[in-house]
């Protein structure tokens, strides 16, 4: 675990230092942040930090713990988890729910070396108002962990007493943005109050859904090939879609620039801010699956603008259960000019579609 304040040098923790008590937010790393690359770890996390830490909506400015792979052996063995979405858990799954979830459901909890578990179920009231401090934030391989933690957490909780209902209330009071996803999204429509934010796009999330689609999925993705679809332009368009009472997910395509403009106290744009490409640029290929297009709130830069990070304050803002309904729009203390506000709005609500009859069906 990492953990880092505002002006702080970022610090290993144990387990057992992590104390939540006030609003938090847990990042949970992508692809390429393992223990053995620094730089990766110390940039993204800085992504997400640069997104938050100036704004003044905040109620109250969270801490922020960070999770990364400890080597890339790890990260391919999370794939098993897109074959068994309702069960499978990575060891990362079952020691994030150790240090982070359990200890707030569960009075005196605790875990051996050989995984043996114990604790006393605390009352829904007391788990509700403990979880409320939690939000979630996945980021590629990072949402696939973020769902073998709810896997994780609802065996730990059954086994000390907690009946499925409890289970998936005590989870719903949890957010979990996430972006650039490459999880089981129809799966998971029951579990945190999620937001899933995708990039049409992705390279990455369509060799998932390649992979792990349907036999339905299969067949449509072969009719868009045979009838030349596959070749046409992807539509650039914001989606926003409700797929439960918990989970939203919208997309839109982005672009291939690997850059954003950074703007001035004015609204005035600063100065251009360059990220570094997934893909190597030797390939002269795009993946479309770089953090900072799910990060971004340059409006000029993608339809996806401001999405995270709303629903990142609202999140930390919370009072009781996520709304959902609402968790993308402005806060009511929004810095944003009144203008910029209602064209956020008009470009949500043109955005907005029905949620599918049937979500087993391919999302994007």
């Amino acid at each position: 675990m990492l953990r880092t304040e505002r002006n702080a040098q970022v610090r290993s923790v144990d387990a057992a230092e992590i104390k939540i008590t006030r609003p938090t937010l847990v990042y949970l790393s992508g692809f390429l942040t393992n223990n053995d690359r620094n730089d990766y770890v110390l940039g993204s996390l800085a992504r997400v930090e640069d997104l938050i830490r100036p704004r003044t909506e905040i109620n109250q400015q969270p801490d922020m713990y960070g999770w990364t792979h400890t080597n890339l052996k790890n990260l391919f063995n999370l794939a098993a988890y897109n074959c068994m979405p309702n069960s499978r858990s990575s060891q990362a799954g079952y020691d994030i729910s150790h240090a982070i979830i359990m200890p707030l459901v569960a009075k005196d909890w605790k875990r051996d070396d050989n995984g043996n578990v114990s604790g006393t179920p605390l009352p829904m009231d007391e788990i509700r108002k403990n979880l409320k401090n939690v939000t979630l934030f996945g980021y590629s391989a990072g949402t696939v962990v973020a769902q073998e933690t709810f896997n994780a957490t609802r065996q730990y909780m059954k086994k000390i007493g907690f009946s499925e209902k409890d289970v998936r209330e005590a989870a719903n009071q949890i957010v979990l943005v996430s972006v650039g996803s490459i999880s089981r999204t129809a799966k998971e429509t029951n579990r945190y109050s999620t937001l899933y934010v995708v990039a049409t796009n992705d390279r990455i999330t369509r060799a998932k859904n390649w992979i792990w689609g349907t036999a339905g999925t299969l067949l449509r993705k072969l009719k868009s090939v045979i009838t030349l679809k596959a070749l046409m332009p992807t539509p650039n368009e914001l989606r926003v879609r409700e797929l439960s009472q918990t989970s939203t997910i919208a997309t839109a395509p982005v672009r291939p620039s690997l850059y954003e403009w950074q703007y001035d106290e004015d609204g005035k744009r600063a100065k251009k801010r360059w990220f570094d490409p997934l893909f190597p640029k030797w390939t002269m290929a795009r993946s479309y699956h770089e953090l900072p297009h799910f990060l971004t709130i340059d409006d000029n830069n993608n339809q996806l603008s401001r999405i995270a990070l709303y629903s990142l304050i609202n999140a930390f803002n919370r009072e009781g259960t996520p709304d959902m309904s609402k968790i993308i729009r402005p806060p009511q203390n929004d810095t944003h000019t009144p203008e910029q506000q209602a064209a956020y709005n008009t470009r949500i609500n043109q955005a907005l579609r029905a949620t599918p009859s049937h979500i087993e069906r391919p999302l994007f």
